[in-house]
């Protein structure tokens, strides 16, 4: 086996992380940054304790506020022009993936001609951007560890993947008491698609020893810590664990690729314009059974990293069992159904039509025409 392993970048963990942040980047030798993020951060009081950090070093500061879900392309437009016009030499992300993407892809836009768009053709070469900061308030994405930034064309209506060296931060700063005020579905939300990125990242076409190691502890901290956190939102505990698994599924998928999960959960976002945790959810118990014949032994693995008892299975029994196990996790923290979110059956075909050109599709680990992605999401959707 031959594989390539991208570096993490630098990261700063832990509870109280993030009074930090002025002095780190102050080392990184920025003088005047744009901080973004959204609203909600703002409100929460997130964004001003990070942004006093900053000032109390002496550093000047930008704010773009304008974050939005699934981060449209214009969005990241504007947010480049007002830190191209107030030439600022750092940018700091905080927030959820959004924001953190968004931090990414606006500075993909300050080494690299626009529109942000034409660098979904992953043939373009990309310099490097500014010094990058990203700060996550959410257990989730795992943005902040990888070289990823999820762009939405909105010409277009599709989602898709901005990945190059200016995507990657100088450095992150994990801080789980950030995510001590988020409400139980995002909690839940965010949650899952760690899990999922764990669950793929282990069974992509592209996986290797170091992303299943990664992926294996993943599995296991999410399984355990999530019921956890939805439950109580104040157990530092459970957040501290959720976090670091969020943080190293980003590092494990950057090694990897994602497949047919995020194939699928992509052009749900696309076309329903819901949660991608949710999504997320939705797909995984799907896809760990269809590949169950061309990855047995891994599913095993995650069976084991679950707690459950499927050594001595067939693979289809024990691809039934995770998958299982999965669904009524979903049912515990909350996850609604298709049906509960008002999808239309017969609309699943847009779906299914979205998915088989998503970037992540072209590791799956089986074939799976349009047919059988639209197979899978009415079997998702029972």
């Amino acid at each position: 086996m031959v594989f390539t392993l991208n570096s993490p970048p630098a990261i700063l963990f832990g509870s109280g992380a993030a009074k930090q942040t002025g002095a780190k980047v102050k080392e990184l030798g920025c003088k005047k940054v744009l901080v973004v993020h959204g609203k909600f951060i703002k409100k929460s009081g997130i964004a001003d304790q990070v942004v006093d950090t900053l000032l109390a070093e002496g550093i000047e500061v930008v704010r773009f506020e304008e974050v939005e879900p699934d981060p449209p392309d214009v969005i990241v437009e504007k947010g480049a022009e007002i830190a191209k016009e107030a030439q600022i030499d750092g940018i700091i992300g905080i927030g959820g993936g959004s924001a953190l993407d968004t931090a990414k892809a606006i500075n993909v836009l300050m080494g690299n001609p626009g529109p942000i768009v034409r660098y979904h053709d992953k043939s373009i070469k990309m310099n490097p951007g500014k010094t990058l900061v990203l700060l996550p308030t959410t257990a989730g994405t795992g943005s902040e560890a990888n070289s990823v930034s999820v762009v939405t064309d909105t010409k277009r209506g599709v989602k898709g993947g901005v990945i190059g060296p200016a995507c990657m931060p100088n450095l992150a700063i994990v801080d789980p008491d950030f995510t001590l005020g988020l409400s139980p579905s995002t909690t839940a939300i965010t949650g899952m698609d760690a899990f999922a990125h764990g669950v793929e990242s282990m069974t992509s076409a592209l996986a290797n020893p170091m992303g299943d190691m990664l992926s294996e502890k993943v599995i296991s901290l999410v399984y355990k810590w999530l019921p956890v956190a939805v439950k109580d939102g104040n157990n530092l505990e459970a957040r501290t664990n959720l976090s670091f698994a969020a943080m190293i599924a980003g590092m494990s998928f950057d090694n990897t690729v994602l497949h047919l999960g995020h194939s699928i959960a992509h052009s749900m976002g696309a076309v329903y314009h819901i949660s991608h945790g949710i999504a997320c959810a939705l797909a995984t118990p799907v896809v760990i059974e269809y590949i169950a014949d061309v990855a047995a032994d891994k599913i095993k693995v995650i069976g084991k990293a679950m707690g459950l008892d499927v050594s001595d299975l067939n693979p289809a029994d024990a691809a039934k069992a995770v998958a299982d196990a999965v669904r009524a996790l979903n049912k515990e923290i909350g996850i609604p159904t298709m049906t509960e979110l008002g999808i239309e059956k017969d609309t699943l075909i847009k779906v299914a039509e979205l998915s088989v050109n998503d970037d992540t599709y072209h590791f799956r680990p089986k074939e799976a025409p349009k047919e059988t992605m639209l197979e899978l999401l009415y079997r998702a959707y029972e």
